[in-house]
């Protein structure tokens, strides 16, 4: 078996990542061969030469892209954790009502998660080990429930919902219900799969507050109330 010299120079590196952020059918076969050599053969299994016969490709053209096999799973990491981030912006937030909003972004975070389940678990087990894949993942997470708890506390604040408690703390309940859940279902039928996106709806409905139907009159009148007689 012949080696192959990697170049490790900053050239190099800068080399390659112009060409990951340039992409490209070849980036994308690669990418998903190393996707599958991940899952079906673990992680410490999975080598240059087994991710580049599974893409049918040569290991210089591994290398061209990548200087090893942790690199590319920090760019599948960041691959998988745009998707996530990605769900929540799947409608404009200003434009629909809350309840559309809050169904939407379920729906498109649950079906990320299903489509990623395999390598999320992967993730979370290197994130301990790999500082690149630590720092992405955590930074997702951070990210999204950040950027969901300002929804709901703009919301709460314009008296659009009466959640039952914090919104730091619902977004915390649910955002680990949603993504361990699905994981969990990520093989089920795609029937069962819907039944639970759609149960998580409606319990979000439930704990975020938000209105099932008209408002009873006066009822956009009424003036919020401080947090001690909200989560009464």
């Amino acid at each position: 078996m012949h080696s192959v010299m990697v170049d490790t120079s900053h050239a190099a590196e800068q080399a390659r990542s112009a060409r990951r952020e340039g992409g490209g059918p070849r980036l994308d076969e690669l990418l998903a061969a190393a996707a599958r050599c991940f899952v079906e053969d673990g992680y410490e299994r999975t080598t240059a030469a087994t991710i580049t016969a599974r893409a049918q490709t040569s290991r210089p053209t591994f290398y061209a892209y990548f200087a090893s096999k942790d690199e590319v799973f920090q760019t599948l990491t960041a691959r998988v954790c745009g998707a996530l981030s990605d769900a929540q912006m799947v409608v404009d937030v200003d434009a629909v009502s809350p309840r559309d909003v809050l169904a939407a972004t379920t729906r498109a975070f649950a079906r990320a998660v299903y489509a990623n389940a395999p390598l999320l678990a992967l993730i979370e087990h290197r994130a301990g080990v790999d500082p690149v894949v630590a720092r992405e993942w955590e930074a997702v997470r951070t990210r999204t429930r950040r950027r969901f708890a300002r929804f709901l506390e703009r919301l709460d604040a314009a008296g659009a919902i009466d959640p039952c408690v914090p919104a730091a703390r619902i977004v915390d309940t649910l955002s680990d219900a949603l993504t361990i859940g699905a994981a969990r279902l990520a093989r089920a039928s795609a029937a069962e799969r819907e039944r639970f996106i759609d149960d998580h709806i409606v319990i979000t409905e439930r704990l975020v507050g938000v209105s099932t139907g008209p408002a009873p009159a006066g009822e956009h009148d009424r003036a919020p109330r401080g947090p001690e007689e909200r989560y009464k």
